[in-house]
């Protein structure tokens, strides 16, 4: 009975200090929050390279760091240097503690210390004089870290707390401070330094004094070497490493990109970004040397943009030309700054109206001056070409087809297309925009016009561009056709333009690239984009203050340094280009209407096609007529009955553009009048009524004569036709030939107006004057 008594006590006595840590604990919380101070927001490359850090909220630097990060070397020296024994105690080391206390009974002084690790992690968690009374506290704490966290998890919060001298607060702070390095990179002469520093920080700073800096490095290395971790010759070396005499510059890449993903993610402690490290730091200096020539003709800034195809991640982004130019606003983002694209939007059209079926790369479309109920687009050079085939239209970026095809589209267009392909900034709805958004006339950021081009590059699978490595990789939205992406990269690697010739010789050596420039309205804006099967560049040159400047052209001004960039991409990488999609063929059309090619055609050429898509109509330009050989009139199938007659073909131009392509002086077949007395109903399209529009409403001016006020009345017909009459309301007003000008002088009330042609054939709108 005694000794069970007896047992049970001891089991009491023993229990007794783990029941009293319990309750302790349960009233003395470990104040994990303070193992955890605010740390600074690391940026980093693609490959963990730091690329710009950002002070800790409390101005302290704090780039944190887990155990098995740092080198082998580092761990080795602040366990021999502060506590050899860290895996063996369990959070104070007794044997640690007598032997401090019968050496400083033996100095007279505090010579030494019997802190463990663990304990000065307490101590950093708490700062707090160093009396008896608070070294109790921390022997309590340090018992309840290890309860808590294990050996790795101190070691962590260690390498992390520890103070490295001014606002440097741990390895990872002092490793780029002092030696411009990640902590896994440290010699081992940096190492015992770095594990010397945190025993007396003011006194031990390399950039304070070197020579106690030299001191503590060797102390550190003799413990080493004595405790047989490291041997002679390798303290030795060690020791004759240089110490830092000044702390270094923190990297400073991509500082647009890294201000901008810290202000988004204010509490992360480490962003990997996509960057590619050295190709950000060589389109920033290939940016800033390229804009030099420029800023004497007022071109003061630019951006670029460079995407991965295949991962849809952003590899270099330099938002303006110098990040501290106060003056030119530098540390403004204009890879992010909303601006007017001016005409990188048009191959989007020409796609859209290859995937709807309205165009073939050699369809014909018609440039002529045309009225949108009040708005009236022009080309650039404000020239007209009559007609012009879709490929050639869009290689010399014509305004008026481009409008024409985006008002064909009709509401489930290019607004509707941009918004599905990630394009954020049309933030008004599609009639505030109107027509005029194909020209220029919204907002776009040049990293998502970038982004957007990558969609064609990825065969019309548009997907969000990528800023960190943890960003999704989504398989995106297919909005085009492949073939008819296929197609557009065609035709936009077609560099040569006619109207520009003077910008080509920098580029006949170039590697081949599907690109197109922007201008924006008052010379405000240079663009170009171009993509290649593997990268898509983005360069934007202007003014953050949005003042415009003649030169600014997008051949001229951006377009030299999106092919320098693609010169060094391509040098990077085995060229290539895209394969053509297996269901996109070739076949023969007709080189003038664009048509299927017909044996009436006089000339051929060939074309991609998506079968299924493209149109499929054949060429009704060319055209068989019959002319009697007497009296020299055309003859039709009903009259040429018993008459001797020779047989030609003959260009009928559609009525939309025959009377424009006759007033400009183009040289049109002659189309003989038709049979007089021929009673056959004349076949063929009627007038197109151009002025005024169907169901116009015109306001007459008081006091201003009603002459000043006349009406256009304009009517186009094909080049058969030789007489057209005009009529108001059933009298006539007009007969003659279709190229004469006409006008109508309006009364108030509603007027039915009339166009008929020489064979019968007509048109006619309602219009109403107030």
């Amino acid at each position: 009975m005694n000794q069970i008594r007896e047992k049970k006590w001891l089991l009491a006595a023993a229990l007794s200090p783990l029941v009293g840590f319990l309750v302790l604990n349960l009233l003395f919380p470990l104040p994990v929050d303070q193992l955890h101070p605010a740390s600074s927001t690391v940026v980093l490359d693609r490959d963990g390279n730091l690329m710009r850090a950002f002070l800790a909220p409390d101005e302290m630097w704090r780039i944190n760091v887990a155990a098995d990060e740092v080198t082998p070397s580092l761990r080795q020296a602040v366990l021999a240097y502060e506590d050899r024994r860290f895996y063996v105690h369990s959070g104070v080391d007794l044997i640690a503690v007598a032997r401090a206390m019968a050496a400083n009974l033996r100095a007279g002084r505090v010579v030494q210390g019997g802190s463990t690790l663990t304990m000065q992690v307490a101590r950093m968690m708490e700062p707090k004089p160093r009396t008896l009374a608070n070294k109790a506290i921390e022997a309590f704490r340090a018992w309840q870290l290890e309860w808590r966290y294990s050996k790795e998890e101190i070691l962590t919060l260690y390498f992390n707390m520890a103070p490295y001298g001014g606002n440097l607060v741990g390895a990872g702070a002092a490793s780029y401070f002092y030696f411009d390095k990640h902590p896994s990179q440290l010699s081992l002469g940096e190492a015992a330094l770095l594990a010397a520093i945190p025993n007396n920080p003011n006194r031990y700073r390399p950039d304070l004094d070197e020579a106690a800096a030299r001191q503590a490095r060797a102390k550190v290395l003799g413990l080493l070497a004595d405790q047989s971790e490291i041997t002679a010759t390798a303290r030795d070396e060690a020791g004759t490493e240089p110490v830092p005499e000044k702390r270094y510059e923190l990297p400073f890449l991509a500082p647009h990109l890294a201000v901008q993903l810290a202000g988004q993610y204010v509490d992360a402690e480490r962003l990997t970004t996509t960057i590619d490290a050295d190709l950000q730091a060589r389109v920033e200096r290939m940016l800033y040397d390229h804009l030099k020539p420029w800023m004497g003709y007022g071109i003061t800034n630019g951006a670029v943009v460079v995407l991965d195809n295949e991962t849809q991640g952003v590899l270099a982004l330099a938002g303006s030309r110098a990040f501290w130019d106060e003056a030119a606003q530098g540390q403004v983002n204009a890879a992010t700054a909303p601006r007017s694209p001016g005409s990188t939007l048009k191959p989007f059209i020409y796609a859209l109206a290859l995937d709807r079926g309205l165009v073939a790369p050699q369809t014909l479309l018609f440039d002529v001056p045309v009225d949108f109920s009040g708005y009236q687009p022009e080309n650039y050079d404000r020239t007209y070409s009559g007609v012009v085939h879709a490929e050639e239209a869009l290689i010399r970026s014509l305004n008026v087809p481009a409008v024409n095809l985006a008002a064909k589209l009709h509401d489930d267009g290019i607004y509707q297309f941009l918004k599905d392909a990630h394009v954020t900034t049309l933030t008004e709805p599609s009639h505030h925009y109107g027509l005029s958004l194909i020209l220029g006339g919204c907002e776009v950021t040049l990293l998502e016009l970038t982004n957007l081009y990558a969609g064609l590059a990825n065969g019309g699978r548009f997907r969000p561009y990528r800023l960190l490595q943890s960003d999704p990789m989504t398989e995106g939205e297919a909005l085009l056709d492949p073939g008819a992406a296929f197609i557009i990269s065609e035709i936009l690697s077609k560099l040569r333009r006619p109207e520009l010739p003077a910008v080509w010789e920098w580029s006949r050596d170039m590697p081949k690239v599907a690109w197109k420039t922007g201008t924006s309205y008052g010379h405000r804006d240079a663009w170009s984009i171009g993509f290649t099967p593997r990268y898509t560049v983005g360069v934007w040159i202007g003014n953050m203050d949005g003042k415009g400047a003649p030169a600014l052209v997008g051949a001229e001004t951006a377009a030299p340094l999106l092919f320098a960039l693609f010169n060094h991409l391509e040098s990077r990488t085995d060229q290539s280009w895209f394969d053509l999609p297996a269901h996109v063929e070739t076949r023969r059309i007709c080189s003038t209407s664009g048509g299927l090619a017909t044996p009436r055609c006089p000339s051929t050429r060939s074309e991609y096609f998506v079968p299924g898509r493209s149109p499929v109509k054949p060429c009704d330009l060319h055209r068989l007529i019959m002319i009697d050989k007497e009296t020299g009139h055309r003859l039709c199938s009903h009259c040429r009955r018993g008459r001797d007659y020779t047989e030609k073909v003959a260009a009928h131009w559609p009525a939309e553009i025959a009377v424009w392509l006759e007033k400009n002086g183009y040289p049109l077949d002659d189309i003989p009048e038709h049979l007089p007395g021929c009673n056959r109903v004349a076949e063929g399209e009627p007038p197109v009524i151009r002025s005024p529009q169907p169901d116009a409403e015109y306001r007459l001016r008081a006091g201003v004569p009603a002459d000043f006020q006349k009406i256009l009345l304009d009517a186009s017909v094909s080049n058969q036709t030789s007489e057209i009459y005009w009529f108001a309301d059933g009298d006539l007003l007009y007969s003659g030939p279709p190229t004469e000008r006409v006008f109508f002088t309006p009364t108030v009330g509603t007027h039915t107006l009339l166009c008929m042609d020489d064979e019968g054939r007509s048109s006619e709108v309602e219009i109403t004057i107030r």
